[in-house]
């Protein structure tokens, strides 16, 4: 697809590699952090509104974002999108849900994150690995920032929210289509006495989680993500800026 061949090449990719050890002389392991970040061209090109969707895209060749679009910034059913948005008391609702709850845009003042809203027909986030250039690849996802929407944040200031409501990320993996090991991270959680929101760029360390219950994170295709929502008023909605990866890659 010729406009998202022209992303990919306008997107700046803000990655550092932590490691980086050569198995043998075709292959690599190495853990990545990535974050949403553009060029001013791009973003003058590309966004609408200071959002952008796509079917799908990725900021280091190996995990793709996906969307239910029919083109760019066109037919959008559900999926993520990329947000510059800084919200305020009089933004709309259908604008608040890709704007984050956080003072700032993204994470530490950054200007670009992703804003995740599951459409109708939608199961859970659609996340998926990408061979792209290489032979074999396996990656997992070790660590999200995350933060609530905006128009979630707004209901618990107007008191809509509910005992019992909640909103939360679950990550699963298996062995052999056996689950050997479940992490949540709630972004609405009122299922105790107190309402509790993550309204601030906030790190999930999956890897730490998954380490302290003796679990070890396997390759991609055998981790699931899902998004849980109780609540009437609860929109399935988030917002995830820098993420980070370990991957084993073979050319």
């Amino acid at each position: 697809m010729k406009y998202l061949t022209k992303l990919l090449l306008c997107v700046t990719v803000m990655a550092t590699l932590a490691s980086c050890a050569e198995v043998k002389p075709s292959s690599a392991s190495f853990t990545q952090g990535v974050t949403f970040e553009f060029d001013e061209f791009t973003f003058a090109d590309h966004f609408k509104d200071s959002l952008l969707y796509l079917p799908q895209i990725s900021y280091d060749q190996l995990i793709y974002f996906k969307t239910s679009c029919d083109d760019e910034n066109q037919g959008y059913k559900g999926g993520f999108k990329i947000s510059a948005l800084k919200g305020g008391p009089d933004t709309p609702d259908d604008i608040a849900m890709f704007t984050s709850a956080d003072k700032s845009a993204g994470i530490s003042g950054s200007f670009f994150y992703a804003g995740f809203f599951r459409g109708p027909s939608m199961s859970d986030y659609d996340i998926t690995l990408n061979l792209g250039q290489f032979t074999t690849a396996d990656a997992r996802i070790v660590g999200l920032c995350l933060c609530n929407s905006l128009y979630n944040s707004r209901l618990a200031k107007e008191g809509l929210i509910a005992p019992g409501d909640y909103l939360k990320l679950v990550v699963e993996f298996y062995n052999n289509d056996n689950l050997v090991g479940s992490f949540e991270k709630y972004l609405v959680d009122y299922t105790g006495s107190d309402l509790k929101m993550l309204n601030e760029w906030t790190e999930w360390d999956i890897s730490s989680e998954a380490s302290k219950n003796s679990v070890q994170i396997p390759t991609f295709k055998d981790s699931k993500f899902k998004l849980e929502v109780k609540g009437e008023n609860l929109k399935p909605c988030f917002c995830l800026d820098n993420y980070l990866i370990s991957a084993s890659v073979t050319y």
